[in-house]
């Protein structure tokens, strides 16, 4: 009889709660922004995130995800960080639509 497959976990760093103008001065490389989608770009699957600390830029994989987002929306992204200085952009590996969340009560608390 033949031996059950083993699965292998494969577990990532967990995404830190931080702000794009932080983004330079993090030591990890996984983070999680709050924000709003300002511009979409439909040729690289990216969007600009401003959370009103600064502006990033977000590339998505998926483009059924990137269909989803809409200017304007407000939006959770979590993924990982490329590159340095003024060139930081966000891979994505989730984006969850917060447009039900009360603002000001966001901004009271986070």
């Amino acid at each position: 009889m033949a031996e059950p497959e083993k699965k292998e976990i494969i577990r990532r760093a967990p995404s830190v709660d931080t702000k794009v103008k932080d983004l330079r001065t993090l030591k990890t490389n996984r983070v999680c922004l709050i924000g709003t989608v300002v511009s979409k770009n439909p040729e690289l699957y990216s969007f600009i995130l401003d959370d009103s600390t600064g502006s990033v830029l977000v590339l998505l994989d998926d483009l059924s995800l990137f269909e989803n987002i809409k200017e304007g929306q407000f939006v959770r992204v979590l993924g990982k960080i490329f590159g340095e200085g003024d060139e930081i952009e966000i891979q994505a590996d989730i984006v969850q639509d917060f447009s039900g969340i009360d603002k000001e009560l966001f901004k009271q608390v986070y």
